[in-house]
C-alpha cells in the first residue's frame, strides 16, 4: 500500500521524463478534449477550479486554455514545478488533497484526472470529503479512474523505468465509486465508460464521473 511519502516521492524521482511526455497528452485523446470543454462551460468567468492532482499541469493548461482560471495542486514538489515551467500561465501549488488548506466553498469546480489511481477505496472515500468541503454549493466535480475488470491492483517495481522506484496503481468498480460518490451527498451528472485509446496509454478502460455538491 502506498503511503502519501511514497507517492510525493515516487514522482519526485520521474517528474521531468513524466512531464515530458505527459504535459500535452489531450492531443491524443479526443475524448477528454471533449468532456474537458463542457467542464469549461459550466464554470463562469469570475470563479477558479481547482486541479488535484495535477502532474505536469496538462489539464489546467488545457482548461486555461478554454479561458478557465485554473489553480493546480499536487503533493508532489517536482511535478509542480514541472507544470509550472509547461504552463507558467497558470498558478500551481503543492498541496495534499486530503487536506487542502483552501476555506471551505472555495471552488464552483474540482478536476482530478486519475487522481486517485494510487489510493485504495477507503482513501478514495476521504477525498470526496475534502473535495466536497473546498466546493461550493452546486459546484462541479470531474474525476476518472482505472476500472477493476478482474484485476485490482498493479505493483510496479519501477516506476517510469526508474530502479527500484515502486508505486502500487489501483482499479476501481464503477458502482463501488459511485456509491461512494452519493455516500458522500454529491448527485450524480453523468458516468461515462471509454475504452482506451490503442498504442496512446495502458489498455485498461477507464470511468470519467461528473458530480455535483447537493
Amino acid at each position: 500500500m502506498n503511503t502519501k511519502e511514497s507517492i510525493a516521492k515516487a514522482y519526485d524521482r520521474v517528474a521531468k521524463e513524466y512531464a515530458a511526455i505527459m504535459w500535452n497528452e489531450f492531443e491524443r485523446k479526443h475524448f477528454d478534449q471533449i468532456i474537458l470543454r463542457w467542464f469549461a462551460t459550466q464554470i463562469p468567468p469570475d470563479e477558479t477550479v481547482l486541479e488535484i492532482g495535477c502532474g505536469p499541469g496538462e489539464v489546467s493548461g488545457f482548461l486555461h486554455r478554454e479561458g478557465v482560471r485554473c489553480l493546480g495542486t499536487d503533493i508532489s514538489t517536482q511535478m509542480v514545478e514541472a507544470a509550472r515551467e509547461y504552463f507558467p500561465e497558470v498558478r500551481f501549488e503543492v498541496q495534499d488533497f486530503f487536506r487542502l488548506d483552501y476555506a471551505d466553498c472555495s471552488f464552483c469546480g474540482v478536476v482530478g484526472f486519475y487522481a486517485i489511481v494510487n489510493l485504495v477505496l477507503e482513501e478514495v472515500q476521504a477525498v470526496l470529503v475534502e473535495v466536497k468541503r473546498v466546493l461550493k454549493r452546486e459546484g462541479l466535480f470531474l474525476f476518472s479512474f482505472h476500472i477493476d475488470e478482474g484485476e485490482e491492483k498493479a505493483e510496479v517495481e519501477n516506476f517510469f523505468n526508474q530502479e527500484g522506484n515502486a508505486l502500487t496503481f489501483y482499479y476501481f468498480k464503477v458502482d463501488d465509486v459511485k456509491a461512494l460518490v452519493e455516500d458522500a451527498g454529491f448527485q450524480v451528472v453523468d458516468i461515462v465508460i471509454r475504452y482506451p485509446y490503442t498504442d496512446v496509454e495502458y489498455p485498461s478502460k477507464r470511468a470519467y464521473f461528473v458530480v455535483r455538491k447537493a
